[in-house]
């Protein structure tokens, strides 16, 4: 019999925090770091502390000491090509040896790093506890915009430079959307972080939030919740196209900036047109095995010295690991997908059902976003989308029934607390 002040069901409460509170850190801070040119210096630590802790995590059982939550010893792995991508980079960022090219490593790394941190630090508290507080951060990030909107105007600078909202705004969303179900108002949160995005003028960030924000009327797959969809959808088609033709700070991102002709359309790419083809132009050189990893980024500054990126991930990774690390990075995403819609099918509890649909929502808007920004060299990005990733393949097969300790009673009527293996 174990002594009640020792009994796993009073001590094992508490999930672990610090990689919870990493997450909604980044989404509340953004880029912001990067003015006090703290960017560098903090994607080293990051990198190095993910370096030390990860053998640690993976190759000896957490210990259940404490007040924590046992972790669950049934999790998904990530993919090989996920540890290809990030073995390829290490080793073209070597060979390179350039500021860039380390910098862009050491956040792919990071990420690969956090997301097997989170998956196997993860415990039943954790996904509404990660979702909860990331959602708290955009709301907070989302109010301190929409105030200096209210000063200056659509499109403003304040706190947050409005680009850079437009590139973590998404994340509290899909953090959002798969626990607003929860209570009567949940869609007033989506609804906030989409009309914040919308008021950034960030286009691409704008349409993965509206993208997600539909996957409110999907809780299920009945033919109830295809006519929601659908319904919504055709409300938020011809609203966004009043908003491109009659809201004119919109309308000037979308038509009044370079005038651009991309597919027989004129449209404002913002100069996004000539990165793309001075990239491209880089990429026809040496397609299969690329430039090395970072080439990309000094390539635009030596044409453009105002400007430091591609502004398109796929075309970045092109360049500098060519068609195999491309193939690596997009085939890891895609059983990332794969493995949260299966999980999210037939996860045993609510919190890890919102668990999943957050990772697919949080991997989709990731490779919408790579389109037309840097988001893959993001550490406040990689960070956060990491971590709920890796939480949501820390949860695959998990059952609280197997999780928690379970009373039982001799021949003789004495209570024993069985923990689980």
């Amino acid at each position: 019999m174990l002594d009640a002040s020792s009994s796993p069901r009073m001590q094992q409460r508490r999930p672990r925090l610090l990689l919870i509170g990493m997450a909604s850190f980044w989404v509340l801070v953004g880029g912001n770091l990067a003015v006090a040119d703290l960017n560098a210096p903090v994607t080293l630590a990051i990198y190095f502390a993910a370096m030390f802790a990860l053998p640690c995590a993976l190759y000896r059982a957490p210990s259940r000491a404490g007040r924590l939550e046992p972790v669950n010893p049934l999790r998904a792995r990530l993919p090989l090509p996920l540890w290809g991508f990030a073995a390829l980079a290490a080793a073209s960022a070597v060979q390179e040896q350039t500021s860039a090219g380390v910098q862009n490593a050491l956040v792919y790394l990071s990420f690969v790093a956090l997301t097997a941190l989170a998956a196997t630090w993860t415990s039943a508290g954790s996904p509404l506890l990660l979702l909860r507080w990331v959602r708290a951060a955009a709301v907070v990030g989302a109010l301190g915009y929409l105030t200096t909107v209210a000063f200056r105007g659509p499109g403003a600078h304040g706190f947050y430079p409005a680009r850079v909202y437009g590139e973590v705004v998404w994340i509290g969303m899909a953090a959002a959307v798969p626990i607003a179900k929860r209570s009567r108002a949940g869609f007033v949160v989506p609804a906030l972080l989409l009309t914040a995005c919308l008021l950034s003028l960030s286009r691409t960030a704008t349409a993965v939030c509206a993208l997600m924000f539909l996957a409110l009327a999907a809780v299920g797959r009945g033919r109830r919740e295809l006519i929601r969809v659908v319904a919504l959808a055709g409300v938020m088609s011809y609203a966004a196209v009043w908003l491109i033709t009659e809201f004119q700070p919109l309308r000037n991102r979308f038509m009044e900036n370079d005038n651009e002709a991309v597919g027989g359309f004129v449209i404002g790419t913002t100069g996004r047109s000539k990165m793309w083809e001075i990239t491209w132009s880089s990429i026809k050189e040496s397609p299969w095995l690329g430039h090395g990893v970072g080439d990309a980024q000094q390539l635009i500054t030596d044409h453009i010295p105002l400007l430091t990126h591609p502004h398109n991930d796929y075309l970045r990774l092109w360049n500098d690991v060519g068609v195999i690390g491309m193939g690596l990075w997009v085939s890891a995403v895609l059983l990332l997908m794969r493995g949260a819609v299966r999980r999210w099918r037939t996860a045993a509890t609510a919190a890890d059902r919102a668990i999943h649909q957050a990772a697919l929502l949080c991997l989709i808007g990731l490779s919408l976003n790579a389109f037309t920004s840097n988001s893959l060299v993001y550490i406040f990005v990689a960070v956060p989308v990491a971590v709920i990733v890796g939480t949501s393949l820390g949860r695959a097969y998990a059952s609280n029934a197997s999780e928690r300790p379970t009373v039982q009673r001799n021949p003789i009527g004495q209570a024993l607390v069985k923990v689980p293996s």
